[in-house]
């Protein structure tokens, strides 16, 4: 299965999705909120606990609805365990008829490829919009630079240093400013 997320239009973000049997775009409007912004924190929850090695939160599932003006797409997110694939299950659902209910798809995809899916698509969008150009043109977020710098950081193998602080402020877990800037900064042509 494979993933693109990209701005198609003022206010309007699109899931390209395609698998060995089908392929469709699943749309999003900024007139319902930022549900993009809402879908990457689930799938950076898992980045997280995959990465800690976190069983505690095993099996996970979770969901989130894409709304639009004619029609929703309800993302079912799931994982076995850390060293399964994610399963995405997106159903298209009706605004008008609550018991209308399709099946779009139900697969599985590497943790791997569906975090390098995530950032070319926001290496993409920043290369189309900056930072600027990406709040004016979807209106009701800012582009996701935390989870950016986070996969451009791993991809590079470079480790983001914890600032250091006062010891009550730990929980924080501030990242030194210098290395997101750093992250941010590496040539686009460096990366593969």
């Amino acid at each position: 299965m494979e993933v693109k997320f990209r701005i198609v239009t003022l206010g309007y973000i699109v899931a390209e999705i395609s698998s060995e049997t089908k392929g469709f775009k699943v749309n999003h409007s900024s007139d319902y909120g930022d549900k993009f912004q809402e879908l990457l924190n689930k799938f950076f929850f898992i980045y997280e606990i995959i990465k800690e090695k976190d069983i505690a939160y095993f099996p996970y599932s979770t969901t989130i609805l894409w709304e639009d003006d004619c029609v929703h797409y309800n993302w079912t997110i799931r994982m076995n365990s850390v060293d399964s694939h994610i399963n995405i299950k997106i159903e298209q659902l009706s605004p008008s008829n609550e018991s209308y209910k399709e099946m779009l798809i139900d697969e599985d995809i590497e943790t791997r490829k569906l975090f390098d899916a995530i950032y070319h698509s926001l290496e993409e969008m920043l290369a189309d919009f900056g930072f600027v150009g990406y709040k004016k043109k979807w209106e009701v977020g800012n582009f996701p630079i935390a989870e950016y710098i986070t996969l451009k950081a791993a991809r590079e193998r470079m480790d983001l240093r914890h600032a250091s602080g006062l010891e009550e402020d730990e929980w924080k877990q501030k990242i030194d400013p210098n290395d997101e800037l750093g992250v941010i900064n590496i040539s686009t042509s460096n990366s593969g």
